[in-house]
């Protein structure tokens, strides 16, 4: 006998604006939170490695990169948390009745969210404003706060999970209806959350890369070492990620399995292209890392590791479509634009990240007036 699935209904309230439109302000701005979370997440965990190869070592290099790590975490911090308003709110006006009902079987560890980011939030910044003073305590400060974040990451991927998967719901409440449940038994869940975690390091290396150009023109020895050391953090989990993205497409079911290797169109489209751009930044990023002139072959890179992270997110979005297609009816949905509403949004959108763009460059655009023998 077949479980009963139950779905509830479609909030009775009119959408603000075409299906389509949602769907791609949804898609912009979650591209947009995960690139920051890579930097507030992967660039956590590399300054912790960091503190811990300078102590070893006494590395002068490691202590100036860490240090200046330190500056950027509560910066990318808050513009992950405030990045990420936005496709929470699209999400929940787009499949609302999916990711509610999710979010209450796991409702405790959801709610812990808060505690969990303010103690990480606090700690990134005690890091950043304490860096001297802290000395040896800097590697476990900035790691448990790397770790606390990577924490919430995990809790946000077992509620997408379960948010696909509506025929464990009924299960999972008459198991444990208290709201304490979690969604680890799911065979996708680890390696989806890996495959974000990973790739944060990529990321956040390639910062670490940009860190050694400006680098250069202080300090020769310091910026090429900062190179070397990004495309290394850069190159190290891209390589890593491929198994893991190997084992997340072999973990799902059949039928979605397929739906990359040629059933559905645009998610082959999108896993070839991401495929081909990945190898490509992979590439470029080798030559680079011998290069007497890395700076043209790093800049391509990064903008194929762009799109690499754009054709993920698409991917992601056609296996959330087919997750949920035999419960949706997006006929049913009754949609009133509200115009004046949206077009501000969006010229609000576009000037948000403006200015995120202009904040960037005056807070680490400045040439670094610290030298390096000043922190031994």
């Amino acid at each position: 006998m077949e479980t009963q699935v139950i779905i509830p209904d479609i909030d009775p309230i009119s959408v603000p604006a075409p299906i389509w439109l949602l769907k791609i302000l949804l898609l912009l701005t979650f591209t947009l939170h995960i690139l920051a979370m890579n930097v507030a997440v992967g660039g956590g965990l590399i300054a912790a490695v960091t503190e811990f190869l300078g102590k070893k070592n006494n590395s002068q290099n490691h202590f100036e990169l860490s240090r200046s790590i330190s500056k950027m975490l509560p910066p990318f911090t808050a513009f992950t948390i405030t990045l990420g308003v936005a496709p929470l709110l699209f999400l929940q006006v787009l499949y609302g009745n999916f990711f509610y009902t999710s979010t209450i079987l796991i409702a405790w560890p959801w709610l812990s969210i808060i505690v969990i980011f303010i103690l990480a939030y606090y700690g990134y910044y005690l890091y950043s404003f304490r860096w001297e003073k802290l000395e040896g305590k800097r590697f476990v400060v900035v790691l448990i706060s790397a770790l606390l974040l990577a924490v919430i990451g995990l809790i946000y991927t077992q509620n997408i999970v379960l948010m696909l998967t509506p025929e464990k719901w009924k299960e999972i409440y008459f198991n444990n209806p208290h709201g304490t449940s979690l969604n680890l038994s799911d065979p996708t869940v680890i390696p989806r959350y890996l495959h974000f975690m990973v790739a944060a390091l990529a990321v956040a290396g390639l910062v670490v890369i940009m860190w050694g150009i400006k680098k250069i023109k202080i300090n020769e020895s310091l910026g090429k070492w900062g190179i070397r050391y990004g495309i290394l953090w850069f190159i190290v989990p891209t390589l890593l990620n491929i198994i893991i993205g190997l084992w997340f497409l072999i973990s799902l079911p059949k039928n979605f399995i397929m739906l990359f290797m040629g059933e559905n169109i645009y998610a082959t489209v999108y896993f070839m292209i991401a495929l081909l751009a990945m190898f490509v930044s992979l590439i470029l990023m080798f030559v680079a890392l011998n290069s007497a002139k890395p700076l043209a072959k790093i800049i391509i890179g990064k903008v194929f590791l762009l799109l690499t992270i754009v054709m993920m997110v698409l991917m992601r979005h056609e296996l959330r479509e087919a997750y949920l297609q035999p419960y949706l009816n997006w006929d049913k949905v009754q949609v009133e634009p509200q115009w004046g509403v949206i077009t501000i949004f969006i010229i609000l959108l576009l000037a948000g990240i403006v200015t995120v763009i202009w904040m960037l460059k005056k807070s680490f655009g400045q040439k670094s007036n610290v030298d390096p023998v000043e922190l031994s």
